[in-house]
């Protein structure tokens, strides 16, 4: 996926995706962010993912820039921003759907590798089939959204906030907290 020349694909692709503005996406960048939210709701509540409770620790003021930083910066920026061509729409529907298949599918193998390699607290969950359903469905949204937008800021965006919703509201594993 990534060419012979890395240092000029990461300008031309990553690094202009952090120049493109969010604000100028087009609205169907965002159109798979119901569907998400959806499936994460459905999925989160029926596996018991989710329960409701406000996350009460000294470091929730901070939670959402920490949450900002990793996962959702640094995870999108390798997932969809360096996986994902950003102008691979210009290859045809086929070679994009296929660009976000292989980015989600990276994406979902790495939440088991994460916990495996660095994070035994996280073995559980990153290794939940229900959990890992999620981890794709956010995978999909967030490489569809950066193929419409070609902005990176589009799925770190849609990442950090199903992220910081869950850990402050829903219950979620505060990994931050367990490091």
């Amino acid at each position: 996926m990534i060419p012979e020349k890395p240092a000029k694909y990461l300008g031309n692709n990553l690094g202009q995706s952090f120049l493109a503005s969010p604000f100028q996406a087009p609205l169907k960048a965002w159109t798979l962010v119901p569907v998400f939210v959806i499936i994460a709701i459905s999925v989160g509540f029926g596996a018991g993912l989710f329960q409701f409770g406000w996350l009460d620790s000294p470091i929730t003021p901070v939670l959402p820039i920490v949450l900002f930083v990793f996962p959702s910066l640094l995870e999108e920026a390798f997932f969809r921003g360096v996986l994902i061509p950003r102008n691979i729409l210009a290859s045809g529907h086929v070679k994009a759907a296929r660009s976000v298949a292989i980015s989600t599918l990276v994406f979902i193998v790495w939440h088991p590798f994460n916990a495996l390699a660095f994070n035994s607290t996280a073995i559980s969950l990153f290794l939940n089939p229900w959990f890992l359903v999620i981890v794709c469905a956010m995978g999909i949204t967030c490489g569809y959204a950066y193929v419409l937008s070609r902005s990176i800021w589009v799925p770190v965006i849609i990442h950090w906030a199903a992220v910081t919703v869950w850990v402050l509201f829903l219950g979620g594993r505060n990994l931050v907290l367990e490091l």
